[in-house]
C-alpha cells in the first residue's frame, strides 16, 4: 500500500506547485484513461511478464488520479467575484465565532446578483459581520441576503510570512468579506443542519458546560483545546508558551488524544473480548464512538488520520492481529488524500504522519539502548523514547516550517504526558458524575488544579535560559538531505559497519558543505514590498520612517491611511517616488500635488470599490501613473 500512496502524493504535489488549477481536467482524465487501457492490455495479453511496465502504468495511473483530484478541488474553490459591491444570498454553515467587534461566520454563497438576475454560485466564504442588536441572534443554518464586496484571497505574500491566502484556499474558502449593519437581512428561513453542523452545535453545548462549571481564563482555553479542539480562547502568549516548551501539539487534537480515548474505550469494553462475535461488536461500538468524536471536533486531518488508524487497529484485534505497520499507516493516508487532496499541504497532517512513522522506525532503535525491568522506570523510559522518536522525525519539518526548535522538549513532554491523561480522563469523569453534585464539584476542582499546574509548568519551562533555538532557516533540499542522513544513521545503529559509518560521515559533510554553499551563494537583492498599508524590505532590513514617509536607499514612499497632510503647506515640493494610498485616506490627490512631487501612485487592495474607482479616475485626469494592487495584494520594487 505504501508503494501505491507515493504516486498519488506525487501527482497532488506536482499539480499544486506547477499548475494550481490551470491544467485542464481533460489532460488528467486522458492520462487516467490511457493508463487504464494500457493496464487492461498488459493483464490480458502479457500477464505479469513485463512487471516493470505494469508497475509504471500503475504509477502513472495513480499520479494522474492525484492530479485530477486536485484540479477538481481547485475548480470548486476558484471563483472570480464582482470587483465592486454586489447582492448575494447565502447560508451560515458553521457556528458563528464571536470576535471583539464582529461575528466570524462561514457562509455558503448560493446565489449572486448579475445582469441575468440571481445566478447560482455554490462557494464558501468567510464573513465578518459587525456586531449589532441583530447579529447576536445569528445561528448555524440561517439564510441571509446581504450587500458587500467579496475579495478573493491574495496569493502573493511577503517572504517569510504566513501565506494566509493559500491557507484559506486549501480550506476551500473562495473569498472574504465584511458586512456592516443595515446591509444584511435575515430571510426567516433555516436550513436543516448537516451532521457536521449538528456536531458544532453540540460542541458549543459542551463549552457552555465548562463555563457553568467555573472554568475560565487560561484553564478554560487549554481544556477546550485539549478535549474538543476549540482554540479560539487561546491567547497569543499562551500559544507561544506551549510552542517554546515544545508541547504545542497537545493544543491541537491529534493522535495522542485519540489514542487516549481509544485506550479508555478498549478498557471499558474489555468484557466483550470473550468471543469472536462480541469482539466485532466491540469493534463496531469503538469505531462509531471515535467517528462521533471526530465529527464533534470538526474533522481536522490529524484526528481523521488517528481515527482511521485506531479503526484499523481495532479491526485487526477483532481478527486476531495486533501489529501496526507501515501499510496500515499508508492505507489511512491513501484514503484521506482521495477524500481531500488538500490534506497533503496541511501542517498538522504532515507532522502527524511523520510522528507515527518516526515512532514505527526510530522508537525501536531508541528503546533498545536501555532495557528496564521495573514497571515505573520502564513507563518513564517509554515516554522518553516515544518523545525522542517523534521529535527527531519531525524536527526537520518543524525547523523548515517555523524556523525554531524547542530545546527542552524532553522534560516538557515528561511533565505533559501524565497531566494530559489526567485531564482527559478527569473531563470524562466530570460528565459521568454530573448528577452527583458533591463528587462532581470535587472532580471539577481537581481538574482546575491540574490545568493550572500544566500552564504554570509550561510557563516555567519557557522561562528557562535558551528555551528555544530561533531563527533557523532550512531549504527544502536541506530537509531532504537531513532525512536521508537520519535514515543512514538508523541503518548504522541497527547494523554497525565500517561502510555504513563512512556513509554517515560523508552525509554529514555533504549537509555542512551544501549549507555553506547556500549561505555564501545567497543573493542579496533587496526588495521593497508594499502590502497591508506597510512598507517592508526583503531580506529583512530596517527602513527609516518619519511621519508617514519611508526612506530607504534614496527612495521615498509616502503611506497615507488618514488625512494628516490636508492643511499643511511647504516652501518647496517634497520628492515622493511612490504615493501609497490605503484605506482611511478620504481626500483627493490634487491637493497632495501642492505638497509633493508625485512620480507614481499605488492604490492599496484595502480601498473600497467605489473609492478605488474615484482615485483611478483622478489619476487619469491628472496624468499620474498608478498601480492597482487589488489583483495581487502587494507591490514589489527590486532595488
Amino acid at each position: 500500500m505504501f508503494r501505491l500512496t507515493i504516486p498519488l502524493v506525487a501527482g497532488i504535489f506536482v499539480s499544486d506547485h506547477f499548475f494550481q488549477g490551470a491544467l485542464p481536467v481533460l489532460v488528467s482524465g486522458t492520462g487516467i484513461l490511457g493508463c487504464l487501457i494500457g493496464l487492461i492490455v498488459l493483464m490480458k495479453w502479457q500477464g505479469y511478464l513485463s512487471r516493470w511496465l505494469f508497475g509504471g502504468m500503475v504509477f502513472m495511473f495513480l499520479f494522474c488520479v492525484g492530479a485530477l483530484l486536485l484540479q477538481q478541488k481547485w475548480q470548486r474553490v476558484d471563483y472570480e467575484w464582482s470587483s465592486g459591491k454586489n447582492m448575494y444570498q447565502g447560508v451560515i454553515v458553521d457556528v458563528p465565532q464571536e470576535k471583539a467587534k464582529t461575528y466570524l461566520c462561514k457562509l455558503r454563497i448560493d446565489k449572486e446578483m448579475s445582469e441575468r438576475g440571481m445566478v447560482p454560485v455554490n462557494r464558501m466564504i468567510l464573513v465578518y459581520i459587525m456586531k449589532d442588536s441583530l447579529s447576536v441572534n445569528l445561528r448555524c443554518g440561517d439564510h441571509l441576503n446581504f450587500y458587500t464586496r467579496i475579495s478573493t484571497p491574495e496569493r502573493e505574500v511577503i517572504p517569510g510570512e504566513f501565506d494566509y491566502a493559500a491557507y484559506l484556499f486549501r480550506q476551500q474558502i473562495s473569498g472574504t468579506a465584511v458586512i456592516f449593519p443595515g446591509y444584511w437581512q435575515w430571510t426567516g428561513k433555516k436550513s436543516a443542519l448537516t451532521w457536521k453542523q449538528r456536531a458544532g452545535v453540540w460542541r458549543e453545548k459542551i463549552l457552555d458546560s465548562y463555563r457553568k462549571w467555573g472554568f475560565s481564563g487560561d484553564e478554560f482555553a487549554v481544556l477546550s483545546a485539549l478535549t474538543v479542539g476549540y482554540k479560539e480562547e487561546l491567547s497569543e502568549d499562551l500559544r507561544e508558551t506551549y510552542q517554546v516548551a515544545g508541547v504545542s501539539h497537545i493544543l491541537a487534537l491529534s493522535g495522542m488524544h485519540i489514542a487516549v480515548l481509544w485506550g479508555l474505550l478498549c478498557w471499558i469494553l474489555r468484557p466483550l473480548d470473550r468471543s469472536c462475535l462480541l469482539r466485532w461488536v466491540k469493534c463496531g461500538i469503538i469505531v462509531l464512538l471515535l467517528w462521533t468524536f471526530a465529527f464533534l471536533v470538526g474533522l481536522p486531518p490529524s484526528v481523521i488520520r488517528a481515527v482511521v488508524m485506531c479503526m484499523l487497529m481495532t479491526a485487526a484485534r477483532a481478527a486476531g492481529e495486533r501489529t501496526l505497520s507501515l501499510n496500515t499507516l499508508s492505507v489511512a493516508a491513501f484514503f484521506m488524500l482521495l477524500y481531500n487532496p488538500f490534506y497533503l499541504f496541511d501542517t498538522g497532517f504532515q507532522l502527524s504522519f511523520l510522528a507515527v512513522l518516526s515512532i514505527l522506525f526510530i522508537y525501536p532503535v531508541i528503546s533498545r539502548c536501555w532495557r528496564v525491568r521495573h514497571p515505573v522506570p520502564r513507563y518513564i523510559w517509554g515516554i522518553v523514547a516515544v518523545s525522542l522518536a517523534a521529535q527527531l522525525g519531525t524536527a526537520p519539518v518543524v525547523i523548515y516550517k517555523f524556523a525554531y526548535f524547542p530545546v527542552y522538549f524532553l522534560p516538557a513532554n515528561l511533565v505533559v504526558a501524565p497531566l494530559v491523561l489526567v485531564i482527559i480522563y478527569g473531563t470524562v469523569a466530570s460528565f459521568v458524575l454530573s448528577p452527583f453534585t458533591v463528587l462532581h464539584i470535587w472532580v471539577v476542582k481537581g481538574l482546575n488544579g491540574v490545568l493550572r499546574l500544566l500552564n504554570d509548568s509550561m510557563q516555567w519551562v519557557g522561562d528557562l535560559p535558551v528555551s528555544h533555538s530561533g531563527d533557523i532557516h532550512l531549504s527544502l533540499l536541506q530537509v531532504g538531505i537531513l532525512y536521508v542522513l537520519l535514515f543512514v544513521v538508523l541503518s548504522y545503529l541497527l547494523s554497525p559497519s565500517r561502510k555504513t559509518l563512512i556513509t554517515v560521515l560523508c552525509g554529514i559533510n555533504l549537509f555542512i558543505g551544501f549549507s555553506g554553499c547556500l549561505y555564501y551563494m545567497k543573493e542579496e537583492s533587496f526588495q521593497l514590498i508594499l502590502a497591508h498599508s506597510q512598507v517592508k524590505v526583503s531580506p529583512q532590513k530596517d527602513v527609516w520612517q518619519q511621519d508617514s514617509i519611508y526612506h530607504y536607499k534614496g527612495m521615498n514612499i509616502c503611506v497615507l491611511v488618514d488625512n494628516r497632510w490636508r492643511s499643511r503647506s511647504v516652501d518647496s515640493l517634497l520628492d515622493i517616488d511612490y504615493m501609497y494610498l490605503c484605506k482611511g485616506f478620504k481626500g483627493k490627490i490634487a491637493p497632495l500635488q501642492k505638497i509633493f512631487k508625485i512620480r507614481k501612485v499605488i492604490l492599496d487592495a484595502s480601498l473600497g470599490g467605489y473609492r478605488l474607482n474615484l482615485l483611478k479616475d483622478e489619476c487619469r485626469g491628472l496624468g499620474l501613473d498608478y498601480i492597482d494592487m487589488s489583483p495581487k495584494g502587494s507591490y514589489r520594487i527590486l532595488l
